[in-house]
């Protein structure tokens, strides 16, 4: 199914390049574009949509005072060429911030995020209330022994040299033989998350994050700058309460 959207910017030209995009993505369903803010607004209070594409800078109102006007606003992708705004953005929740001029590539990396968010926020509505993870376990050698280890006890993995060091949540660290990179790879896809290029962390022992640490039970750990945008994505954006 195709995801119902609202386009709002105040100049015509980059209103006629968002169709266009939207229309090249064959995901999008553009159901309204708006010059004006305040028609925009209008039209949300009667039409709901999945997600708002819209600028910052307008006459009148701002992309983000709409937002904030809104009592249960859809997923939001705000567009300026002003990165100031950015901070105000995050901290509306949104799902992304072009910058622009908005090529067509990271267009369509802002629609897979909502896309993305959409078919995890359909998949948890339709688990059953008592629907819990089958964690599982694996095993690894260290020394003359093969330890089982179980995935929900595995707090962060960190790589040393050849070696990695896996710590559990019972203050154990156990070392094996294999380096970070093929670790990752024999790990099962989602559980586990790159945080930095010496780091792999479990995704759902993560507490808190910042722009340059994760926290994994007490333990500060570093966010890497090539991985940061990936770990929001998949471990934040996910998972966000929302404003409603």
């Amino acid at each position: 199914m195709k995801i119902s959207c609202l386009l709002l910017d105040d100049d015509r030209l980059v209103l006629e390049l968002l169709q266009a995009y939207a229309t090249m993505t064959n995901l999008l369903e553009v159901k309204a574009a708006f010059t004006d803010p305040l028609e925009a607004h209008q039209y949300l209070l009667e039409n709901p949509v999945q997600v708002l594409f819209s600028d910052v800078t307008m006459p009148h109102l701002s992309g983000i005072d709409l937002v904030k006007s809104l009592h249960h606003p859809p997923l939001v992708v705000l567009m300026t060429a002003h990165p100031q705004y950015a901070m105000e953005g995050f901290n509306l929740d949104v799902i992304d911030f072009l910058l622009k001029p908005i090529s067509l590539e990271r267009f369509l990396k802002a629609v897979n995020k909502v896309a993305s968010l959409l078919r995890v926020q359909t998949h948890a509505a339709e688990l059953p209330p008592d629907a819990a993870p089958d964690w599982g376990s694996f095993f690894i050698r260290t020394d003359a022994r093969f330890v089982r280890l179980h995935y929900r006890e595995v707090l962060f993995i960190e790589a040393l040299k050849d070696f990695t060091k896996i710590n559990t949540d019972d203050g154990r660290s156990h070392l094996t033989l294999v380096n970070l990179k093929n670790l990752e790879h024999q790990l099962p896809a989602g559980l586990f998350v790159r945080t930095h290029r010496s780091y792999l962390v479990n995704a759902a022992r993560i507490d808190s994050m910042s722009s340059m640490e994760v926290k994994v039970a007490g333990h500060a750990l570093p966010l890497g700058q090539t991985y940061r945008e990936r770990v929001t994505e998949q471990i934040v954006n996910t998972t966000l309460i929302r404003r409603s």
